[in-house]
């Protein structure tokens, strides 16, 4: 029995979207219920729609787009951690520098449960800019989050995009994160090649690290 787990968003028109954006569409161009002889779709979707990775590009004019993000990025140990009860303490400097030196870091919130396309809860920034400085100087390489953004949900400052993405750290946003816990996993968050982009939908798994002696 595989032990990878989906952490990506199930992709429909009901699709959790930032408030504002347009869901994805799916229509078929050809369908064997109409008499065609194979099925083919057509999906529209913007980028950064569900869970999805965001490139140097996305808010830099020189950044790397997704299709130059190197596959070590976003292959490999994650770590998780997970914030989504209540009193859980703020990702604030002390915090980060527990995680100090992990290439990729992946947060939970309480925004991995009960997001809807209708209903975006609002936010406060992932961590502080202190705490970002903190994992980025640690050689920190990617930032996960379940919620569409990093930064907080008025869609301001954007200082966190700036500050990881700044530093080559790529973010990916949207997401799921309901089945699994605090601990160390391997990641697998592959993007599309698509060329010249700042942003690609991804389908994102993990699996939790066997435990050593």
């Amino acid at each position: 029995m595989s032990r990878w787990i989906d952490i990506t968003r199930p992709v429909d028109e009901n699709l959790p979207c930032w408030p504002g954006r347009a869901p994805p569409e799916h229509r078929w161009e050809k369908s064997l219920g109409a008499g065609d002889h194979c099925n083919v779709s057509m999906w529209r979707i913007n980028a950064h729609a569900g869970t999805h990775m965001d490139a140097p590009l996305h808010f830099f004019a020189d950044g790397k787009p997704i299709d130059q993000i190197p596959a070590e990025i976003f292959l490999g140990r994650c770590e998780i951690v997970d914030l989504s009860s209540p009193d859980a303490a703020p990702f604030d400097v002390d915090l980060a520098k527990r995680y100090c030196g992990v290439e990729r870091l992946l947060i939970r919130t309480a925004h991995s449960a009960g997001i809807t396309r209708t209903g975006y809860q609002p936010h406060d920034a992932l961590m502080s800019e202190a705490a970002a400085a903190v994992l980025i100087e640690g050689g920190l390489r990617l930032i996960g989050t379940d919620r569409l953004s990093v930064d907080d949900s008025a869609g301001k400052g954007f200082e966190l995009h700036h500050r990881f993405l700044g530093a080559d750290c790529v973010i990916v946003e949207g997401l799921l994160l309901t089945e699994v816990s605090a601990g160390l996993y391997q990641l697998y968050a592959a993007p599309l090649r698509l060329t010249n982009t700042e942003a690609s939908p991804v389908r994102a798994l993990c699996q939790p690290e066997t435990a050593k002696p």
